[in-house]
């Protein structure tokens, strides 16, 4: 299951939150309360790479590329499969994965703006 990063503006910390499947973030503030927060981007690492090594892998791969242009959560799913070079998918990402391979975007009212 992700851990997801979270600013809370009323005591300016970033905060950090277990998140199981797709429940809507109902969280408040450890530290002071405030049910206010924003979701930030956090960095991450996958099998001793850095969040740089990822990002320019994911985007050296046209098909994938061309697959987020066109706002395909099949594709995504397609890549996924592919990339994962024959082995298990992770159990915290298969709903994920599942849900895109029907056509579904994971989070309903998640499909990206046709501008990004």
């Amino acid at each position: 299951m992700p851990i997801y990063e979270f600013w809370c503006g009323s005591c300016e910390r970033k905060i950090s939150i277990y998140q199981q499947g797709f429940s809507p973030v109902s969280h408040s503030c450890p530290n002071c309360g405030n049910d206010n927060l924003q979701r930030i981007f956090s960095p991450f690492a996958i099998g001793g790479k850095t969040d740089k090594q990822v990002y320019e892998e994911i985007r050296s791969d046209h098909q994938f590329e061309r697959a987020l242009k066109q706002n395909d959560p099949k594709a995504i799913a397609q890549w996924v499969e592919r990339t994962s070079r024959g082995g298990e998918i992770p159990e915290e990402c298969k709903e994920t994965v599942g849900r895109l391979a029907k056509g579904e975007w994971p989070v309903k009212g998640s499909k990206p703006s046709e501008n990004e």
